[in-house]
């Protein structure tokens, strides 16, 4: 099998007005966004199977369990649309991903990429508006870039789009004003062996890729009859 090479980026570092130097780096690809999608909803299928283990009579007494667990599943199916469409991303777009990841910290794109994964997940807003990886992560660029740039390209792009969510809360549901189990969520973490963390990550991982296994037979199935 043929190597991959990610092409190399330039970009300029401008500080106090003053272009610096231009560095070069890699561009983020198609497969990198896939990896960010995966590794985000095996992040909500993770947060789901500790959540079932949680002592529920300690949540805010307006938790709704079913609710919640609904609303993860939605998320986790709008991921595996996006997911889908990943490499119909053009290059350019890319491109700006890449620009974006090291134009931002984290806490700056996290908040805009609930947001929107969220929208999607509920169908809050039109489908249209970001129902493909590209019109999702175009939206999030224009968003985010409403905001002055904060950092200085510190880390590679895929380290720094790693952190735009947080693996053990990743769609914010423990500090939900409803739920309020972010300490327990926490010390319940905290007394995990490494050993029971890495069988929920591969055991959320391998339930990602039945999902989108099973998208893609639908799909399929779909083409067949329509040409039936």
């Amino acid at each position: 099998m043929g190597k991959i090479v990610k092409r190399l980026n330039a970009l300029k570092v401008i500080k106090g007005g003053k272009a610096e130097v231009v560095k070069l780096v890699n561009v983020l690809t198609h497969q990198d966004i896939k990896e960010f999608l995966a590794k985000f909803a095996e992040a909500i299928l993770v947060d789901q199977k500790r959540v079932n283990r949680l002592p529920h009579e300690e949540f805010h007494e307006f938790y709704d369990h079913d609710m919640w667990q609904r609303s993860r599943d939605g998320h986790v199916g709008a991921l595996v649309e996006l997911y889908a469409t990943v490499d119909e991303m053009p290059e350019s777009l890319l491109k700006k991903l890449t620009d974006l990841a090291l134009a931002y910290k984290p806490k700056a794109i996290n908040q805009s990429l609930l947001n929107q994964i969220s929208d999607l997940a509920t169908g809050a807003a039109s489908p249209w508006l970001y129902e493909t990886a590209s019109l999702f992560f175009s939206e999030l660029i224009r968003d985010v870039s409403r905001k002055d740039p904060d950092t200085l390209f510190k880390e590679n792009p895929v380290a720094m789009m790693s952190k735009w969510f947080d693996y053990d809360d990743p769609i914010a549901i423990a500090r939900d004003s409803e739920c309020e189990y972010e300490g327990l969520l926490a010390s319940h973490i905290k007394q995990e062996s490494n050993k029971t963390r890495r069988a929920l990550s591969k055991r959320s991982r391998s339930d990602f890729i039945e999902m989108l296994a099973g998208r893609e037979f639908y799909e399929i199935y779909k083409s067949q009859r329509r040409g039936s």
